[in-house]
């Protein structure tokens, strides 16, 4: 049989690679390995969410197919969240519930773009968004940033043909963690209307923002729901990543179109993670801030650390789960640095060029599974590699 030519020239996931790396190490076992590869939360859901699924599995309802673009009760939650979240109104018809937030941009694209169209995709990107858009035959028009890896309007704005039918943002970003202004944001709102495309902006990580304020006004926006397609995901802030699920707001018309993709896939969200993500959104406010205040901690204390003993390498951005760091060995390619880093010093992370061209400069530190208290070990491990 012959394979899909285009699926077949995109890379494997990064993750499975950096994980084989850790058969390769030569220091004994006794010494633990520093896990910052994967942004995977290192702590389970709070024992009453677990209770309630636990209650949940006996329901036979769970078993059985929700609506399509999710439970009405979970979208109504979904848009009180995001309301209460931007300080702005939000309807439950403009809410998708999707099998997680990797489905919700990969449903959007579907929607928005065929093969041999063009989507702006900043660098460095998330590495399965852009393996999705090469899989379907759509070119990513790659923004390289700015000063502090800012994504530029202006720069952007030169990517932008006749092809193009999405400017793509994740904020707080993944991989690098920045977390772009409501004032930066806005100007790519502005550019995406002017042209009369899509702004894909993929908030995941808006729970781990360092800011309580809303992270832009972009709902208030008149007619925003033309424009914008907001992406979220439950997996991260209520610990259900393996559940799969996520949302995205926009307009009713095209969540229409949306629909008949997941009815393709899926036929609709995992019912017991959606029961799980309503219980969430509920119940667990206070503990979902506590989380938020921990990463913070997290980002803060290797901040500190990495200023006051281990300044060889530099934080290019950090925020919500991310560092991404410039390494020392200019001479080395960052995939070579961060297998030694594996092998030889028990610290792995993900290689910037995993995140697209000219990222060789660059590691991913992901902090969401490493205790406060690992993260000096952490950093001095970095310190050793460059002895």
């Amino acid at each position: 049989m012959r394979i899909n030519p285009l699926l077949e020239d995109v890379p494997e996931s990064p993750i499975s690679e950096a994980y084989s790396w850790v058969g390769q190490r030569v220091l004994g076992d006794d010494t633990d390995l520093v896990d910052v590869s994967q942004a995977v939360p290192g702590y389970p859901p709070p024992p009453e969410l677990r209770e309630r699924l636990a209650e949940l599995t006996a329901d036979p309802l769970t078993y059985r197919y929700t609506d399509q673009m999710g439970l009405p009760e979970l979208r109504e939650a979904t848009a009180r969240d995001i309301s209460r979240s931007y300080e702005s109104v939000v309807h439950p018809e403009q809410v998708a519930i999707t099998a997680g937030c990797n489905q919700a941009f990969c449903l959007t694209v579907a929607a928005l773009a065929r093969a041999g169209d063009e989507i702006v995709v900043p660098l460095p990107y998330y590495f399965n968004h852009d393996m999705w858009l090469r899989a379907n035959g759509i070119r990513p028009a790659y923004l390289d940033p700015s000063e502090g890896l800012e994504p530029d309007p202006e720069r952007a704005e030169a990517l932008i043909s006749e092809k193009t039918r999405a400017i793509l943002l994740i904020s707080p970003n993944n991989p690098s963690g920045l977390t772009l202004s409501p004032e930066r944001l806005e100007a790519f709102f502005d550019l995406a209307r002017r042209h009369e495309i899509a702004l894909i902006l993929d908030e995941t990580y808006r729970d781990f923002r360092a800011k309580t304020t809303p992270a832009h006004r972009l709902f208030d926006q008149p007619g925003w729901d033309e424009t914008l397609v907001h992406l979220y995901s439950f997996s991260k802030v209520f610990c259900l990543t393996g559940h799969r699920v996520g949302a995205l707001a926009t307009r009713s018309s095209l969540i229409e179109q949306i629909a008949k993709a997941m009815d393709c896939v899926a036929i609709c969200p995992p019912h017991l993670g959606q029961r799980a993500a309503l219980f969430g959104l509920e119940n667990l406010r206070e503990w979902r801030e506590e989380n938020r205040q921990a990463m913070v901690e997290r980002i803060t204390t290797f901040e500190e650390l990495v200023r006051e003993g281990c300044e060889e390498f530099q934080i290019a951005a950090s925020g919500a789960y991310f560092a991404y760091v410039q390494h020392p060995f200019s001479n080395q390619p960052a995939r070579e640095v961060a297998r030694r880093l594996a092998r030889e010093h028990g610290v792995l992370c993900l290689s910037g060029d995993m995140f697209g061209p000219r990222q060789e400069d660059y590691l991913r530190l992901a902090f969401a599974n490493l205790p406060v208290q690992e993260l000096p070990t952490l950093c001095e491990r970095l310190k050793a590699s460059t002895a």
